[in-house]
């Protein structure tokens, strides 16, 4: 059951909560267009304005990305701060359920804290996997970058 509860939502939640880090991140850094896209497969609906597009997709579970476009491009600097806000927001997240401290007896808010934690560490080490790479390997590649 708590397995079943974890993978259907509190883990969908914590990857939205990611995405969203980073679309506010591109948001203050003044981007045209942001787009954030969770799930995969056959799309169930999505909500539009001007600047922002969110689209959730039949298999929410399955992963979650964030675009945005501006012209000109970001700089070095608001690309980090960009990467960066992703794991920053799961990091606070993290901190404010654990603190918040419910009546909790499956124990969910803890495994929703200790994910959004464990998000928040991971993306900020660098590493690429084929053509997906973590927030910290494109921090670091900004970083690098002349």
């Amino acid at each position: 059951m708590i397995i079943l509860i974890f993978l259907l939502i509190a883990a969908p939640i914590t990857v939205f909560i990611h995405e969203l880090g980073h679309a506010l991140g591109s948001y203050l850094m003044k981007a045209d267009k942001i787009e954030l896209n969770i799930g995969a497969g056959p799309k169930l609906f999505s909500i539009q304005n001007r600047k922002w597009t969110i689209c959730i997709y039949i298999f929410y579970m399955l992963g979650a990305h964030t675009a945005s476009e501006r012209y000109p491009y970001f700089s070095k600097t608001e690309q980090i701060v960009i990467s960066a806000f992703g794991p920053l927001l799961n990091g606070v997240i993290g901190l404010i359920v654990q603190q918040w401290n419910p009546v909790d007896h499956l124990g969910i808010c803890q495994l929703f804290a200790l994910f959004n934690f464990w998000l928040f560490f991971i993306n900020l080490i660098p590493f690429r996997i084929g053509v997906r790479q973590s927030d910290g390997y494109t921090i670091l590649k900004a970083m690098r970058q002349k």
